[in-house]
């Protein structure tokens, strides 16, 4: 698409617009951030009508992403950049502008995340941002009203946030010391996570907590081993809030082990596996 041609689009699509040569500024009364959230999902986002949207995108385990997307492709998506720029109330740029180029494109999208957090905070400030798309020296001046109050209300979602992904979550390892059969603190904030998660996932409907030891010492110990560690882990889980009804408790000694140990007091087979099963939609 020239230069011209994304011009004329730009000036049919958004009437009020204003759009002189290759720019575009977003309409004061059309710069409205819209929050869409859940547990795993924060997005702060803003229409730019008939071209499509700029949003400050969060999941569990993600970083914070700022995203450009077209309604449309565009071929000038190949090296686009953006910087903070002062409102046109303010005297002077709040905090010193710096220009970041997008580091992820799939098609009529791109991603900034060196960029995302840096320019979060001066849009908290009252700065808007400032897109220019590739060589084609076309630019896409996106105003803010509000914006404290936006990214105000976009913190509280990213503080009640899951702290851990479904990825993150679904299988968790924890490892014991040899002989020993008692979580140790370091390990703690790991389990508090996963309780957390287990919370707010309401498709959870089974939690396998599976016992293990290392191959030192007779089966017969070894499977009272894993069951301790086994039960000593469920009961961590319930204390933090997790149903006992929800979990299964097995023990297996030292018949299954990640690593053949051969006579020695491997480590990574002396630990207590906790997967999750979901739903079935």
């Amino acid at each position: 698409m020239s230069v011209l041609s994304f011009s004329l689009w730009l000036s049919a699509s958004l009437p009020g617009a204003l759009v002189t040569a290759a720019l575009l500024t977003q309409p004061a009364e059309q710069a409205k951030w819209q929050l869409n959230s859940d547990p795993f999902y924060c997005q702060l986002q803003q229409q730019v009508r008939g071209l499509g949207q700029v949003s400050f995108a969060l999941e569990p385990g993600q970083p914070l992403r700022l995203n450009l997307a077209l309604a449309q492709p565009h071929s000038a998506l190949q090296q686009v950049s953006v910087m903070a720029r002062p409102a046109d109330w303010q005297s002077s740029q709040p905090v010193a502008a710096q220009q970041y180029v997008a580091e992820l494109y799939q098609d009529s999208e791109v991603s900034f995340l060196q960029a995302a957090l840096p320019l979060l905070h001066q849009l908290q400030q009252g700065a808007w941002l400032q897109f220019d798309l590739g060589d084609a020296q076309q630019q896409l001046v996106l105003t803010s009203v509000r914006a404290a109050d936006a990214v105000d209300k976009f913190q509280g979602c990213v503080a009640q946030m899951s702290p851990l992904s479904w990825q993150q979550a679904r299988d968790t390892e924890i490892y014991f010391a040899s002989g020993k059969r008692q979580v140790d603190r370091q390990q703690l904030p790991g389990l508090q996570k996963l309780a957390r998660y287990l919370q707010l996932d309401n498709s959870i409907k089974k939690i396998l907590i599976d016992g293990h030891t290392d191959d030192v010492g007779t089966p017969l110990a070894n499977r009272v081993l894993s069951q301790e560690r086994a039960d000593e882990v469920a009961s961590r889980l319930i204390e933090l809030g997790v149903k006992a009804s929800m979990l299964e408790i097995r023990a297996h000694g030292n018949r299954y082990p990640l690593l053949p140990a051969q006579g020695k007091a491997e480590q990574s087979n002396r630990r207590v596996s906790i997967r999750l099963i979901r739903t079935t939609s």
